[in-house]
């Protein structure tokens, strides 16, 4: 009686434990983001990757980089415009966002603004002055899917009120109107070329402006009031990435401790905790040049996927301008090169060869599932991550491939959502070996952020490992993925930007007459070698403009315009910003120039500069005026040329 009284009472107590619930594991918290963070609509904008900006205006018709302002609109009228045929060459290349150049630095505006009489559309043949070509161009891109944005250049050099304070309402008046007249908007540009050379209504002068005479607190508070989801460019919420080639610094931390956004590479590298959340925009221009010229190119399409993985590969979104041809189109060579961009990332990124690997990470936030490694690899960039606990600064995670697998690409990103958290990171692959094997490295860098890619020769292993070498807060990553470069496409790496140049007519027989100084040898602008320079730094000290070389072609020709190529190392000191052209018969009597002008943005995109003559000329000889360099004393020529009738 006894035992089975106690045997009973053991029963009721192991039912009673069993039915009890089970401790609730303890909460594991989200991480604390760390330093600056994107807002809404900067995530937004990291999540486009590519964007393009439409580039076209009067000055397509004169063959100029920067309208000075007094371009007639009589010469506006692209007869076989058709905004659709842009956006879609444009959408071919993955391009998700287009920023419509509205008014560039001439002052023509390509909608009816209600605000100018003289300087429009409605001033041009092009519809019979009936047109409104932002509202085409909007149409199109919502047609296509494709996110609007509007550029409106501060800088005006067609009115006689730039630089008084007639002029800021005038502009704010503009950018209301765009602002509320299309509906939404997601980036609105603003230009960092702002005072100088200009019409300004017949004046012909020079004028400057404080750092705050377009009053930009009111600017930003009706942006932010009339289009919520819209990101500034040229402000303290996207930067510069301090060249126009579309190369961003290595690293490029999405944080700046002031805005520098005008600054000439001050934003190609960012500053490592910055308290601006402010990324880089890596723009390029997909023609030497923003706008149409005639005798142009297009950068080839394998090139601009390399200047995919030096933009989005590193933290930034690549924004590409294109340019529509006096037919108000883009020209055939220009929309099958983006065409084949679209199709070649496609090819690179279509399959991650790392779905379905095993992962295996060196610690898991708070052993929670919601943390697991596993989110590097389910396909969402925001809304999960692979998260480390707190006080870590070094950590791993491997995948293995359960069998060798090529692979020649490697993407990663951070929970940007959390701030950028990792500051060194290396990839390893397991290498067979006498002793069963081991990690061999092959690659290794400074943050992450948004976007990091590496792309190299291929390896083949059956794991991969990232490994986390510092880290200013507990590490988190949203994405590991590895994918394969198809081999055609890695033989076109590295490709150039297109051609180099134009070389014009035969330098065969031209002999240089007289230069004006010798810092290097002034044949060496004649040479057809990009590599040599004619500049005016002498052993006397750098010689300031104007310098001048006179040429002699040894024969008679009728010339239909001029060539310049600036400097091609890197560097821009020197190269021409104002110049003027004259053609002789004896070398003697020069009489007018055949051209006289600026080579406009040359200092940020020191492309080759060709100029059409009014007019064909006829001579023997030529003399070159360098009136000017954009930055620094000395004046610097790569190669002077002529185009022949």
């Amino acid at each position: 009686m006894f035992k089975a009284t106690v045997a009973l009472g053991i029963l009721v107590l192991s039912l009673a434990a069993s039915a009890a619930p089970e401790p609730a594991p303890p909460e594991v918290t989200a991480p604390s983001p760390y330093g600056a963070i994107p807002s809404p609509a900067q995530l937004a904008w990291h999540n486009r990757e590519i964007i393009g900006m439409v580039n076209f205006s009067t000055i397509t018709y004169y063959g100029k980089e920067w309208g000075y302002g007094d371009e007639d609109p009589a010469k506006f009228n692209p007869t076989q415009f058709d905004a659709r045929q842009i956006v879609r060459a444009a959408k071919s290349a993955g391009i998700q966002l287009l920023v419509i150049n509205a008014k560039h630095h001439g002052g023509f505006c390509l909608w009816p603004s209600k605000f100018n009489d003289t300087y429009t559309v409605k001033n041009s043949p092009w519809r019979n002055g009936k047109g409104d070509m932002l509202r085409e161009f909007v149409a199109a891109c919502r047609e296509e899917g494709v996110g609007v944005g509007f550029y409106l250049s501060p800088w005006d050099r067609s009115r006689g009120d730039y630089g008084q304070s007639g002029y800021v309402t005038y502009y704010h008046n503009q950018l209301r109107e765009l602002l509320t007249s299309y509906g939404e908007v997601l980036e609105v540009w603003f230009d960092g070329a702002n005072g100088g050379d200009g019409w300004y209504g017949g004046a012909k002068e020079t004028r400057h402006i404080g750092a705050d005479y377009y009053q930009w607190d009111t600017i930003y508070k009706m942006v932010h009031e009339t289009q919520p989801k819209a990101v500034m460019y040229g402000t303290n919420e996207l930067r510069w990435v301090g060249n126009e080639n579309g190369v961003a610094g290595d690293p490029c931390w999405a944080t700046m401790n002031s805005p520098k956004s005008a600054d000439y590479g001050a934003g190609n590298q960012g500053d490592r905790n910055g308290k601006y959340w402010c990324p880089a925009e890596s723009d390029f221009p997909q023609r030497n040049g923003w706008f149409w010229h005639p005798g142009g190119h297009s950068k080839s399409a394998a090139a601009m996927l390399d200047r995919y993985f030096t933009s989005v590969g590193r933290n930034t979104v690549m924004d590409i301008g294109i340019a529509p041809d006096r037919r108000g189109l883009i020209c055939e060579e220009d929309a099958a090169e983006l065409k084949g961009l679209g199709e070649r990332i496609r090819a690179v990124f279509t399959k991650n060869l790392a779905d379905g690997a095993k992962v295996t990470a060196s610690e898991v936030r708070g052993n929670s599932a919601a943390y697991a490694g596993e989110h590097v690899l389910d396909g969402r960039s925001t809304g999960t991550c692979w998260a480390a606990n707190d006080g870590t600064t070094d950590a791993s995670v491997v995948l293995d491939f359960e069998k060798r697998t090529e692979f020649s690409v490697v993407s990663l990103r951070e929970p940007i959502q959390l701030g950028q958290r990792i500051d060194h990171w290396a990839l390893d692959s397991w290498q067979p070996g006498s002793n069963g094997g081991d990690w061999e490295q092959f690659a290794e860098g400074d943050g992450i952020g948004a976007r990091r890619l590496w792309r190299g020769n291929p390896i083949v292993s059956n794991r991969m490992r990232l490994r986390i070498i510092g880290a200013s807060a507990s590490p988190a990553l949203s994405e590991i993925a590895v994918y394969l470069e198809p081999e055609s496409s890695r033989k076109e790496a590295g490709a150039a930007l297109g051609k180099s140049y134009e070389a014009g007519l035969s330098k065969k027989g031209w002999k240089i007459v007289s230069a004006s100084s010798e810092g290097a040898p002034a044949a060496n602008a004649i040479d057809d070698n990009p590599a040599t320079l004619w500049h005016s730094h002498t052993p006397a000290g750098p010689q300031p403009a104007p310098q001048q070389i006179v040429v002699d072609m040894g024969a008679q020709h009728v010339l239909s315009g001029m060539l310049y190529l600036p400097r091609q190392d890197n560097c821009t000191i020197g190269n021409v910003d104002r110049y003027a052209f004259y053609v002789s018969d004896d070398g003697t009597t020069w009489g007018e120039p055949a051209a006289r002008g600026e080579f406009g943005n040359i200092k940020a995109d020191p492309v080759q500069q060709r100029v059409v003559f009014d007019k064909p000329v006829k001579g023997r000889y030529f003399k070159f005026v360098a009136l000017h360099s954009a930055d620094g004393i000395p004046i610097a020529v790569a190669e002077i040329g002529v185009i022949g009738k």
